[in-house]
């Protein structure tokens, strides 16, 4: 991944991820990717981190990576139902419709639980 470059050393790995998101709003995609990187080494289970990276690779057209960072959230929270969608986009963006479709899937069949569960939560 590259040499790391760490502006202040006394950040914690969810400040960077903070940071990856407001640099990504502002359009700041190589300044995100630094953050997210940074999260990623000061905690190797940050999941938003690999999320938020994911998400940065695709912007750079660097499918196989994005697909390792959704798949190391997957790994960690096999119930991350955004980061099964963004595996769908990502195996669409290579041409692997099929794998696109499990994907989403995936994705619908998590997220409708979670909304089930949120609409009985409700008065």
């Amino acid at each position: 991944m590259g040499m790391i470059l760490t502006q202040c050393g006394n950040k914690n790995s969810k400040e960077y991820v903070q940071e990856g998101i407001e640099y990504t709003k502002q359009g700041r995609f190589s300044s995100a990717k630094e953050s997210f990187l940074n999260a990623i080494e000061k905690d190797q289970k940050n999941i938003e981190g690999y999320y938020g990276l994911g998400g940065i690779y695709n912007l750079e057209k660097k499918y196989d990576d994005a697909e390792k960072a959704f798949k190391s959230v997957l790994q960690m929270d096999p119930t991350h139902f955004n980061a099964w969608y963004s595996l769908g986009y990502t195996y669409e963006l290579m041409g692997k419709k099929e794998d696109a479709e499990k994907s989403y899937e995936k994705y619908r069949r998590l997220k409708g639980k979670l909304d089930s569960i949120m609409n009985k939560e409700k008065p």
